[in-house]
């Protein structure tokens, strides 16, 4: 029955070029979205009669169409471009349900050359918020826990969708979208929102993360305005730049990407003193992800500023920032001997010492596996700095 219903459907030229205002099928297409949006049997269906493909070849054909009728200026094909941008954005929209968290979709969706449909349409998106912001939502399901789907946004269409090569000349979709980025930065809409929670996504992948240092895109983060007090709240942009920071600094790779931009570690250091729960969290994994990294470990050691908000952490009432600040610094100490020297420093032994006394004096709950892992932390490294 559901096979029949996506049948209909799709011969119901719901998404066709000809508009059309029969209002059954505007429900149909609402109640095919909630649809797919929360059962795996319809994405299923869907997969199975091809809607994927048909939604793409339908951009595909808006795409020379909006091309055409660009030629034709007039308040007729101005219109006429208004429901062609609407039927765009239908077809997005269900594509991006089609694929939400359905892995079999996504590598559909692949197969018949989705991202570089989408780069070819960039231009028509660039003017049209509505269609643009639905097109970054189809990329954030799409590139979501989906490593090839990240890659193909490096990747640039040689003149056909079906041609692509890799991107050298910085025209891929993927530099498409870090413009964007560096375009909305100080926006604060709901454009800003998603195009960063994309980069978030795309952050994860080895090759984005090669176009994202190669772009200098990560230099705008010095350019941020802080706030002035540690008790204020800072702005949003700071938090999507947070986020996006953290998940360049999962790879080694990022790791030592950003501890090159010139006055990073000042930047997050600030940040790390901030009072918002939420900021300060992220700011000092990000501070704790790049000490793993052996190059990163000297320009962490020279910085007393980032010691000294590292080795405060142990005197935190939050037991995570606690966390944190005692896997930073066994992470320094580890296979690094001269590390050894810089934290025997009298402030900072102190408070690993009284650290240390407090877990040893203190009786623990059995079975809190984060709460071991901060006592192994501590006896690691009081064991190292006793050598």
């Amino acid at each position: 029955m559901a096979s029949t219903f996506f049948d209909k459907f799709l011969s119901s030229e719901v998404c066709e070029r000809k508009s059309s205002k029969d209002v059954l099928k505007e429900v149909a297409v609402s109640a095919l979205l909630s649809l797919l949006a929360v059962s795996k049997s319809a994405q299923k269906c869907a997969l199975e009669v091809d809607l994927i493909d048909n939604c793409i070849e339908q951009m595909k054909h808006i795409h020379v169409q909006l091309n055409l009728d660009s030629l034709k200026p007039g308040k007729a094909q101005r219109k006429k471009e208004d429901s062609l941008n609407k039927q765009l954005r239908c077809a997005m929209q269900l594509l991006r349900n089609c694929l939400f968290r359905n892995e079999e979709c996504k590598m559909a969706a692949l197969k018949v050359h989705l991202v570089p449909v989408l780069n070819l349409l960039w231009p028509w998106f660039l003017i049209d918020d509505s269609s643009m912001e639905i097109a970054l939502h189809l990329l954030c399901v799409y590139t979501a826990n989906y490593p090839a789907g990240c890659t193909s946004l490096c990747w640039v269409s040689s003149g056909q969708p079906s041609l692509s090569v890799r991107s050298a000349a910085g025209n891929s979709l993927m530099h498409n979208i870090l413009k964007l980025a560096s375009q909305v930065s100080n926006d604060n809409s709901s454009l800003q929102q998603v195009v960063f929670n994309l980069l978030s996504n795309l952050a994860l992948s080895h090759d984005c993360r090669g176009i994202i240092h190669k772009s200098n895109f990560l230099q705008n983060f010095l350019s941020l305005s802080l706030p002035k007090g540690s008790h204020k709240n800072p702005s949003n942009i700071c938090i999507l730049w947070l986020k996006l920071l953290l998940n360049i600094s999962f790879g080694e790779d990022g790791q030592q990407m950003i501890m090159k931009i010139n006055g990073f570690i000042e930047q997050i250091v600030e940040m790390c003193k901030n009072r918002h729960k939420n900021s300060q969290y992220i700011a000092l994994l990000i501070l704790h992800n790049i000490c793993f990294s052996p190059p990163n470990k000297p320009k962490i050691l020279a910085n007393g500023k980032c010691l000294n908000v590292l080795s405060t952490c142990l005197e935190s009432d939050s037991e995570a920032v606690q966390r944190i600040g005692a896997a930073s610094l066994w992470a320094l100490l580890h296979n690094y001997q001269k590390a050894k020297v810089t934290l025997k420093n009298p402030s900072i032994r102190r408070k690993i010492d009284e650290a240390y006394s407090v877990v040893k004096t203190t009786p623990q709950p059995e079975g809190n596996e984060l709460n071991a892992y901060y006592i192994r932390c501590l006896e690691n490294i009081v064991q190292l700095l006793d050598c």
